[in-house]
């Protein structure tokens, strides 16, 4: 009978790395895309006031109205720490560029993009204390960038898709200095991972080091493995990877190969702990005090196209023709408009719209996106059969699964215009994820207020009910 062999980080390489883990884990899209839209429009208010108003929020989010402050209090910390929703100046909170841009987009797959594309150890989202371990144990890790090539070498030695585990992940990269420290290349790291495959070796994982005094045991292997596993979880949620099997296998999204491209080619750094690392003693209070900077830093990304969802190359062609046949049946008008492509959502449903008044009409000529500079308070323009404008209001969701997103905000000028026209204003509230891509039609919004069928805070953030419109299936051109 052949001997089992086990693999174990040699002690003296041996390093935890770790970070916040939500308590709302299972739930992460939807709560921070209803965290998200609920403070985007927040004032900045001294600590204990924001603090209070975020609170409430919280307390708002589905069954936590039942919840203590002391559960509350440690969300709020969770979700300020590991994904940086709020800046401080002063003493005084606001919402950051990253809580703003997930209200207003509402693409969940763009905002752990930008989550992973400055995410490091060490880095503020932990404690002072923490920080100070990682910097005293020389770690200086990009765990993105690091999976990424990890993945990208083992089809290389492989020749074929290569996938990894979070229990490989941790044991042969995470929490191995050689890997963090060290710089050992993401290369032979899969050379290992692959070897260890070969010979069938178990990981231990009962290491001395995570021995738990108050409960007299060590940690399971869930536990071990579970921050390498938030990682790749959170770069699925990005579309960076997808994930197979049982034990949760993690591949390249080789679909998005762009974005991929783009983690990699742009390495950032914050690198206001760099000095510490050759101080014989470091203080706390130093490294607290840089935690305003980190959250500076982290909200300091913008912009990133490559971050925001596209078309892939079928479905552009399949839109553009669409939209020239119509327009090459016009008497009227033979030239198509330029601005047919931009917005995900937008672009998806203007689609929609030439495929629902299908052979029903000859005025698709009149369906438009409405450039975002002219201000008219809604995003297409587009028919009635009965020879009416529609005037439509795109709200897009893009998340992996399907959540129970209700919830959406309008600007002052899209709320006026909406009461302006009435009947004529529409809210296409389109959701897409793994599931498929539909939408919640809501006409006339504010009579829909005036019904009771929807609700409308101060900052203008809507929740609509199943009564306020009617769910329809995206029209899409069949492959």
């Amino acid at each position: 009978m052949n001997e089992v062999r086990t693999y174990k980080i040699p002690d003296e390489y041996f390093f935890r790395l770790h970070h916040v883990r939500p308590r709302f884990k299972n739930d992460v899209e939807e709560v921070l895309l209803y965290v998200a839209t609920s403070i985007s429009e927040m004032t900045v208010l001294p600590e204990k006031e924001f603090n209070d108003e975020l609170n409430k929020v919280l307390f708002g989010f589905n069954k936590n109205s039942t919840s203590t402050k002391k559960t509350i209090d440690n969300w709020r910390t969770e979700i300020s720490a590991l994904f940086a929703f709020i800046q401080e100046t002063e003493g005084h909170l606001q919402p950051g560029i990253t809580a703003k841009r997930l209200a207003n987009n509402q693409y969940l797959d763009e905002f752990f993009n930008y989550f992973l594309f400055s995410f490091q150890y060490p880095g503020g989202h932990i404690k002072s204390q923490n920080v100070i371990k990682q910097i005293e144990a020389g770690v200086r890790f990009k765990p993105c960038q690091f999976i990424l090539q990890l993945l990208i070498e083992g089809e290389k030695l492989t020749g074929k898709p290569f996938s990894i585990t979070a229990e490989e992940l941790t044991q042969c990269a995470y929490f191995d200095l050689r890997v963090t420290r060290d710089n050992r290349h993401p290369k032979l790291v899969a050379e290992l991972i692959l070897e260890n495959r070969a010979h069938n070796v178990e990981y231990e994982h009962k290491y001395q080091s995570l021995w738990n005094e108050k409960t007299q045991s060590f940690p399971s292997k869930g536990d071990v493995y579970r921050y390498a596993g938030d990682i790749l979880d959170y770069m699925v949620l990005a579309n960076l990877l997808n994930h197979k099997g049982t034990g949760y296998y993690y591949y390249l999204n080789s679909e998005n190969k762009e974005a991929i491209n783009f983690h990699l080619s742009h390495l950032v750094w914050f690198n206001e702990y760099d000095k510490y690392y050759e101080a014989e003693n470091i203080s706390t209070s130093e490294i607290g005090a840089l935690e305003e900077i980190w959250f500076d830093y982290v909200n300091s990304f913008d912009n990133i196209e490559v971050f925001a969802p596209h078309l892939d190359e079928r479905e552009a062609e399949n839109i553009s023709a669409l939209i020239q046949e119509y327009y090459s049946r016009m008497k009227v008008e033979k030239k198509v408009p330029t601005k047919i492509f931009g917005d995900y959502g937008e672009t998806l449903v203007l689609a929609h719209e030439y495929l629902r008044t299908k052979d029903k009409s000859n005025r698709q000529h009149l369906i438009n996106k409405i450039p975002t500079q002219l201000g008219v308070g809604y995003d297409l323009q587009s028919i009635e059969i009965e020879k009416k404008k529609r005037y439509i209001e795109v709200k897009t969701t893009k998340s992996r699964k399907a959540i129970n997103s209700n919830r959406f905000k309008l600007t002052p000028n899209e709320w006026d215009t909406a009461e302006t026209l009435g009947d004529n204003y529409f809210i296409y509230c389109l959701t897409i994820n793994e599931q498929g891509k539909n939408i919640f039609i809501i006409q006339n919004p504010v009579k829909q207020h005036e019904l009771g069928n929807i609700k409308i805070d101060k900052n203008l953030v809507v929740e609509f009910s199943k009564t306020s419109g009617q769910w329809n299936k995206l029209l899409e051109i069949a492959h």
